[in-house]
C-alpha cells in the first residue's frame, strides 16, 4: 500500500514539474520574444506550476479511480499483494516437465498482446514479453517450473511492467497472469496427458 501511495505522490510531482514546466518555459518564451515583458519569467513560473498542478490533480482523479476499480474487479480474492503493479500466481501440474513446459508455453501464448515467447527446457523456465496497449507500455512475464516429487511441479508466472516508471496499469498485470493460469489449467488435446490441479 505504502508503494502505491509512493507511486500515487510520484505521479502527481512529476505530472505538476513536467507537464506544468514545459507550459511555463512556453509562457516565458512568449513573453520575451513577442511582448518583451521583463515579468516574463515570474509569469511563467506562477502559470506553468498553476497549470501543471491542476493537470495532476485531473490525472490522478481521473486514472487512479479507474486503476483501483479495475484491481478489485481483477483481484477477487486471489491476490495477496493487490497494490502492487508485479503480480505472481503459481499452482501444482502433474505431469512430464516437458507436458509442464508445453502448458507454460501454450498458456504464455493466450496472454493478451504476446509477442515473443521463448523457453529453456534446461532450467525449465520461460519467458514472453508483451507490446503495448492503453494500459501499459508492456510487460514481461517469467515462468519457473520446480519439482516437487515425481511427474509433480510447482508452477510459477510472474508479470511486471517492463518500464519503471509506470505508476498505473490498470490491472493488465492481473489480466497477464490470470490467462496464464486459466490456460495451463485448460486440458491438453492430448487426452492421454495429465491435466493440472491448482494447488490448495
Amino acid at each position: 500500500m505504502a508503494q502505491y501511495i509512493a507511486r500515487i505522490i510520484r505521479a502527481i510531482v512529476v505530472g505538476a514539474l513536467g507537464f506544468g514546466g514545459g507550459i511555463g518555459m512556453l509562457i516565458i518564451i512568449i513573453f520575451l520574444t513577442i511582448k518583451g515583458d521583463q515579468n516574463a519569467f515570474e509569469y511563467g513560473v506562477k502559470w506553468g506550476l498553476a497549470i501543471g498542478l491542476v493537470f495532476a490533480i485531473f490525472m490522478v482523479a481521473v486514472l487512479l479511480p479507474l486503476d483501483l476499480f479495475l484491481r478489485m474487479v481483477r483481484n477477487k480474492g486471489e491476490h495477496s499483494q493487490v497494490w502492487e503493479l508485479e503480480q505472481v500466481r503459481e499452482l501444482t501440474y502433474e505431469g512430464t516437465a516437458r507436458e509442464a513446459m508445453a502448458a507454460c508455453r501454450k498458456a504464455l501464448l493466450m496472454v493478451p498482446y504476446v509477442h515473443q515467447v521463448s523457453d529453456d527446457t534446461e532450467h525449465l523456465t520461460a519467458r514472453a514479453s508483451t507490446g503495448p496497449s492503453w494500459r501499459s507500455p508492456g510487460e514481461d512475464l517469467e515462468c519457473e517450473i520446480n519439482p516437487i516429487s515425481e511427474n509433480k511441479w510447482k508452477v510459477k508466472c510472474i508479470s511486471r511492467s517492463r518500464s519503471k516508471n509506470v505508476v498505473f496499469d490498470y490491472a493488465k498485470n492481473f489480466e497477464n497472469v490470470e490467462t496464464w493460469f486459466r490456460g495451463v489449467q485448460d486440458p491438453p488435446h492430448d487426452p492421454s496427458s495429465s491435466k493440472p490441479k491448482p494447488a490448495a
